[in-house]
């Protein structure tokens, strides 16, 4: 089934708000006018539709059974960037288990209960990936971070918290959508970027902030 993260069901409970008939929720349908893009329509629930519903067990999403096997597999979220904002569709990926004691690459996992030590306490200038499991994105991004960890050791640390399993952490930094990579140096945040770029752009965010440290 598909996949909703919650970010996409607030947006998704926001627009229904708006609608007189709270029995109508919002389905998923091929554009008329265009069959290889995906439309929103607003519809009553039929039989056979697969239902995506609020923690208040509201009906937000409608899937029927053409539109299911396509689904199936997929990821909605709703991001936010200085370009725009809209919902987005992809490929979730298998779950790999990483757990809290875990190490990939020099990446570091970070807790609710050692951000402040690992990060804010941090010798080094610090990135942090804010992700989780389910996010097909975040698992593009995390062999670049491999990869650098290994290459920046000793000047750059490199951390990985799960926003899923560490809730207080991703809320003191509003976390709205993910990936999300924040970096740190001497305790405050001096920088972030929003969604899996290429390895060139976080290479040259690192050189930046140690150029900045070393001056």
């Amino acid at each position: 089934m598909l996949t909703v993260t919650a970010n996409a069901k607030e947006k998704l409970k926001e627009a229904l708000q708006q609608q007189i008939d709270h029995q109508m929720a919002i389905r998923i349908i091929r554009s008329p006018s265009n069959p290889s893009q995906l439309q929103f329509v607003l519809d009553k629930e039929k039989t056979g539709d697969q239902v995506v519903e609020a923690g208040d067990s509201a009906k937000l999403l409608l899937i029927g059974t053409d539109m299911a096997p396509e689904l199936e597999g997929m990821l909605m979220d709703y991001q936010e960037t200085p370009q725009g904002s809209g919902f987005t569709m992809s490929r979730v990926a298998p779950e790999t288990k990483i757990s809290k004691e875990t190490k990939v690459g020099k990446i570091v996992q970070i807790t609710d209960q050692n951000f402040e030590e690992e990060v804010l306490r941090s010798d080094l200038p610090t990135e942090v990936d804010f992700w989780a499991p389910w996010c097909g994105p975040c698992r593009m991004v995390i062999p670049i971070y491999e990869k650098l960890s290994e290459e920046y050791e000793g000047r750059f640390k490199f951390c990985m918290i799960n926003v899923d399993e560490n809730q207080q952490t991703a809320t003191k930094y509003q976390i709205m959508s993910i990936p999300m990579q924040m970096f740190f140096s001497n305790g405050r945040k001096v920088d972030e970027i929003l969604g899996a770029v290429p390895e060139h752009m976080i290479r040259s965010k690192v050189e930046d902030i140690l150029r900045k440290v070393t001056n």
